[in-house]
């Protein structure tokens, strides 16, 4: 006898019989009591079976309990866990040059964090036309400030010339009404007073056509300012890209110096906050440009992956509910489907489906192993929902073992009505409510000790207590 069934035999001998979670009404189904039977069945029969102290353990019996919904019907996927290109980063050298320093593999990392660094004349070089781009963009500003002051002067000059050109007007206009009023003038006056409007006339177009001139140079060299500063914004990007410093860290300034013009070597960040999974090269290697340096992911979300037949392809319906069985005792994930996709395996005429699996702990690998159920249909109603596990079979009848609410080391044979099954759980129409608990492994082991069953002629009282027909 080996320990399962010793520890069975103990069991078996502390058990008492009790009744059903069910009251002496008429909907009772009383068994026929057999005339003629001198002996009656012990009134110490009861549906209750005790387990001893450290028989769940020992025994591995497990619990699931009931819940309330709509139960539907499921398609069985087989797939893994993986995680996203959009959580993955393959950093790579910026350019040619020596590795000098790399993050070891495993190591988590936040975004910003060096991965990489390396020396390269390619970063002088940046350095170097970075700063004529500056020296260029003090010239312009120089320029331009010189080329707005001359307009500024012109634009005086014509203010001036146009006042004296309105003075020698006045002047010609007054001389010519003193004329016609038989004010006895010269024609030298009118003559001279004519040439001075002209002169001055001429003096305010020249200085007009300067004036524009003057704008128009203002403008050329506003325009060069302007090609110089995006000149600077792009060899600064240029910088930026190459060295792994962010535009606002370049322009730090440090005793009186900028932060780029200091800079010795080129660092490779990370851009997420995530892990080192991969390391493609090593401290003192000559690299050329694109050369991989390191693989960083982030595991904070994954991807189930799945395939099924394609003529299950009309069954599938966007956001449809899908369970995720995990392998390890992990717990199951709920979440929807992704899509489905559209694009079909040409070879294997199967169809592709995913659904997000968070994992904020990244307690769970890219790889693992899993099983979705996928809903297809739901029916129109909630009702109790039990795993289809805890459910046993006693000739026509079907029972579960359900956990007395206030005595947790008793188990209570009961019978329960079944409804609609899918996906791994059943509609319970009768003998469960939503909460209660049930034995699921473990179950066929307290079916085996054939306690807990009322015999022929009798029933169970809620108490637990067995009775006649006629009590």
């Amino acid at each position: 006898m080996n320990r399962i069934q010793a520890a069975w035999t103990a069991i078996a001998a502390m058990l008492l019989a009790v009744s059903i979670l069910t009251s002496c009404g008429h909907d009772h189904h009383h068994g026929p009591h057999q005339e003629g039977s001198s002996k009656e069945p012990d009134r110490k029969t009861t549906n209750r079976i005790t387990l001893p102290p450290g028989a769940v353990n020992n025994l591995g019996i497990t619990f699931e309990s009931a819940s309330r919904g709509k139960v539907g019907s499921w398609l069985s996927v087989p797939g893994e866990l993986y995680v996203p290109d959009t959580h993955r980063w393959k950093l790579r050298a910026p350019t040619k040059g020596r590795l000098i320093s790399v993050t070891p593999r495993w190591k988590k990392v936040q975004e910003g964090d060096v991965i990489a660094e390396l020396i390269s004349p390619a970063l002088r070089q940046a350095q170097q036309k970075l700063l004529a781009a500056n020296s260029q963009k003090e010239i312009a500003r120089m320029e331009v400030d010189a080329a707005r002051a001359r307009l500024a002067e012109g634009e005086t000059q014509l203010t001036s010339t146009k006042e004296l050109e309105s003075a020698t007007l006045k002047r010609l206009e007054d001389l010519r009404k003193l004329n016609k009023a038989g004010n006895a003038f010269g024609s030298r006056e009118l003559l001279s007073a004519q040439r001075q409007y002209t002169e001055a006339g001429k003096a305010t177009l020249d200085a007009a056509i300067q004036r524009d001139k003057l704008r128009e140079t203002a403008k050329e060299k506003t325009f060069l300012q302007s090609k110089v500063d995006l000149e600077v914004e792009e060899r600064l990007t240029a910088l930026s890209v190459l060295s792994g410093r962010t535009p606002t860290e370049l322009l730090e300034v440090q005793d009186g110096t900028e932060t780029w013009q200091r800079l010795k070597s080129i660092a490779v960040r990370s851009p997420a906050d995530g892990t080192v999974v991969e390391v493609f090269a090593s401290s003192g290697e000559t690299l050329e440009e694109s050369h991989p340096l390191a693989l960083v992911i982030d595991a904070s979300e994954l991807r189930f992956r799945g395939w099924l037949p394609e003529g299950d392809l009309s069954l599938l319906k966007e956001d449809a509910q899908v369970r995720v069985a995990l392998p390890g005792g992990i717990a199951p994930v709920s979440t929807t489907l992704l899509g489905p996709r559209p694009l079909a395996d040409a070879a294997t005429r199967r169809v592709q489906v995913e659904s997000r699996i968070p994992n904020p702990d990244q307690q769970l690998p890219q790889g693992l192993s899993a099983t979705a159920q996928v809903q297809v249909k739901e029916s129109a109603s909630e009702e109790v929902l039990l795993p289809l596990s805890c459910i046993l079979s006693d000739g026509l009848e079907k029972i579960v073992f359900l956990r007395d609410a206030e005595k947790p080391n008793v188990v209570i044979r009961t019978p329960v009505e079944l409804g609609l099954r899918g996906g791994g759980f059943v509609e319970v129409i009768s003998g469960l409510l939503e909460g209660d608990t049930v034995v699921d492994k473990g179950k066929h082991q307290l079916k085996q000790t054939g306690k807990g069953k009322a015999p022929k002629g009798g029933h169970f009282h809620a108490d637990g207590t067995w009775h006649l027909k006629d009590e």
